[in-house]
């Protein structure tokens, strides 16, 4: 970590040494300045990003006040001489909820008071023009799905509060070694994953997780973990496709003993889809794992085949305005009965998950509508999460934002546990 840190750095000092000379008091030619200004050397760096702060209130248990959070996220470009650029993206953020005599929280859950994450650090740039490269730790987005992932496995994700915000919010920066090939209207990525970084889930003593956390055991970063990607993309006149290939340990632990082991390797074929007809947008996805352990039982595991399918369409005749729907289905190969316990997350042989989504803008797009439902069960029976959030922007600068968010009860005991920590939030935001 002090390493990514320290790079960081020199990234950061660098993008802000470059500096424009100022002009002699006694006046200028404006004939120099104009011969100035036309050969005045490109911006080589810029900075920007975000300074946020962000509270949660409680509606249903002792907690209360649960969140008071400020966060930093920083992005950084540099070109360099040779046209390659360097790229970065810092976050850091420290919640002082547990600063606060009057908390709640007896104990301080694991990496939530104080939070550093180098989410991105990339070189990028050309070997020709058909070819391009990007080396570090960055985020590659695959599939149609805005809501569920199906094809979309090579970026973990912090799932710390679930349903708060979107996918696209989530995801957890990986290093990965990347080439793409253009060629008319397809695009080949080969991707080396060095990396093995796995979704951060509720930890002890948060809102969403009483029990104790358990020891863990991750693959290495060495070069015999590594993971390979391949992808084959095509825009086209009206539609868009996708075939996609991993061979990488998947983001799904299982026990053995006590300790939760991440060594989960799966190879993943899949296929994506979205056409527009008129205003509407119709998606389609599928991926099949070779295999995917689960525990039989507290020292034993099985592996299985997984199958994922995804449908989703949208509606865009709405004036500033969309609605859409996504259902996934999850098929686990060769299901044993045993598969449906706590240390799976209550497996069922068939998993179904739906989204209904709404946006919608106002008073000239400075007001935004979200509502999000989303649910487990072909009959939402297994329980979810339902939010809708207002984001008003005050000026280019300044946005305030706030909602509530209903965590729904259901069959499935892992997210029924969740339904006492409903909340309302609010944000506000300065960007530069």
């Amino acid at each position: 970590m002090m390493k990514w840190l320290a790079i960081s750095m020199l990234l950061s000092a660098s993008l802000v040494a470059y500096a424009e000379d100022g002009f002699d008091d006694d006046g200028f030619d404006t004939d120099i300045v104009t011969i100035a200004m036309d050969h005045a050397p490109e911006a080589r760096g810029s900075l920007y990003g975000s300074i946020d702060l962000e509270a949660h209130y409680n509606l249903n248990n002792d907690k209360d006040l649960s969140l008071f959070k400020t966060w930093v996220d920083v992005i950084g470009e540099y070109k360099l001489d040779n046209g390659n650029k360097i790229k970065g993206n810092l976050k850091a953020a420290h919640d002082f909820i547990y600063d606060l005599d009057g908390s709640n929280y007896i104990e301080t859950p694991s990496g939530y008071e104080n939070e550093i994450n180098l989410n991105e650090l990339t070189l990028e740039g050309s070997l020709s023009p058909k070819l391009d490269f990007k080396v570090g730790r960055q985020i590659v987005v695959w599939g149609k799905s805005d809501s569920i992932r199906i094809t979309d496995v090579l970026n973990p994700l912090d799932n710390r509060i679930p349903g708060l915000v979107d996918i696209k919010n989530l995801r957890l920066g990986r290093a990965m070694s990347k080439l793409d090939y253009y060629m008319d209207e397809y695009n080949f990525s080969m991707i080396a994953l060095h990396e093995n970084r796995f979704t951060e889930n509720p930890a002890q003593y948060s809102d969403f997780k009483l029990t104790a956390d358990k020891p863990t055991n991750t693959p290495d970063d060495q070069l015999d973990n590594a993971g390979v990607a391949l992808s084959l993309t095509g825009a086209f006149e009206g539609y868009d496709m996708g075939l996609y290939f991993a061979d990488t340990y998947v983001d799904k632990a299982y026990l053995k003993g006590d300790t939760l082991y991440y060594d989960n390797k799966s190879k993943m074929v899949g296929v994506a889809y979205n056409k527009v007809i008129d205003s509407f947008l119709l998606k389609a996805e599928a991926a099949h794992f070779d295999q995917i352990k689960y525990n039989a039982d507290v020292n034993n595991t099985v592996e299985s085949a997984r199958t994922d399918v995804l449908l989703g369409i949208e509606y865009n005749g709405i004036a500033d305005g969309s609605i859409g729907y996504e259902v996934a289905l999850r098929k686990i190969h060769d299901y044993v009965a045993t598969m449906n316990s706590a240390l799976n997350g209550y497996k069922h042989a068939e998993e179904y998950q739906q989204v209904i989504r709404f946006n919608q803008a106002y008073f000239n797009q400075t007001l935004d509508l979200s509502v999000a439902l989303s649910v487990m069960g072909d009959s939402a029976q297994d329980g979810g999460s339902a939010r809708i959030t207002l984001d008003y922007a005050i000026d280019d600068q300044i946005s305030i934002s706030a909602g509530v968010i209903d965590y729904v009860g259901g069959d499935n005991p892992m997210i029924d546990s969740y339904q006492e920590n409903d909340r309302i939030f609010a944000k506000l935001s300065h960007s530069f």
